[in-house]
């Protein structure tokens, strides 16, 4: 019986993967839909462009890139675009929540709707 319990335990686990990366999935489909609504809201790349570096979603290299960008004329919501195209290539739910902190939530309060979305899909 305890064996048959260990396959059991190892099944849920299974299931519970599966329903997990079925929902990262999803928020990544979703993501995808959202990059330039995201780039719109955001209207400064202070915080945003820091605290994403200092978590180390963006290499030093690439902030600075991107901080070139915008010296060099390059639109704001352009620059963030580039930025939300280089955290899709690292997707997982530490992206969203990173996205939607709290700082952030209240730097860029048109991103609050955004972030609903992202929640009426969960």
């Amino acid at each position: 019986q305890p064996f048959s319990h260990g396959i059991f335990s190892s099944r849920m686990s299974t299931e519970q993967e599966n329903t997990e990366m079925h929902l990262i999935e999803c928020m990544l489909k979703h993501f995808k839909t959202q990059k330039v609504a995201i780039s719109n809201a955001i209207r400064s790349t202070f915080p945003f462009l820091e605290s994403l570096r200092d978590r180390e979603f963006i290499t030093g290299k690439m902030y600075e890139d991107l901080l070139d960008s915008c010296r060099s004329l390059v639109p704001v919501d352009k620059v963030i675009y580039r930025a939300l195209e280089e955290l899709e290539k690292k997707f997982d739910m530490t992206v969203l929540c990173e996205l939607f902190n709290e700082v952030n939530m209240e730097k860029y309060p048109n991103l609050n709707l955004i972030r609903r979305s992202f929640e009426c899909g969960i």
